[in-house]
């Protein structure tokens, strides 16, 4: 029974922790040809967050200032792009949180 409390402690401790850290996901739908969504998860404590979309040269295509804490999302209209593949990243607090890859096809 100790051992049982003891986890159970453990995993409350750890669930708590895990939703004080931003989360950046990947895009839905990926490739896509029109709209896509780029689902984010920032901690209320959070001062500041901007997303940047760069293409495959490491240019900044865009920037979205994200004033959204907790679970949020950023949506990117395809007809703002070329037909291609970019790198979205999550900065937080001067930090990065995450990069990660979407296709935009024709």
């Amino acid at each position: 029974r100790y051992l049982d409390k003891k986890l159970k402690s453990l995993t409350t401790d750890l669930d708590e922790n895990l939703n004080d850290v931003a989360v950046l996901y990947q895009n839905t739908p990926n490739p896509f040809s029109q709209n896509t969504e780029i689902k984010y998860y920032l901690p209320d404590e959070t001062v500041s967050a901007t997303l940047y979309v760069y293409n495959m040269q490491g240019i900044q295509i865009k920037s979205y200032n994200i004033s959204q804490r907790g679970d949020g999302s950023q949506m990117i209209y395809g007809h703002e792009l070329k037909a291609g593949m970019y790198i979205y990243t999550l900065i937080s607090d001067g930090t990065e949180v995450d990069s990660k890859r979407m296709i935009l096809t024709e």
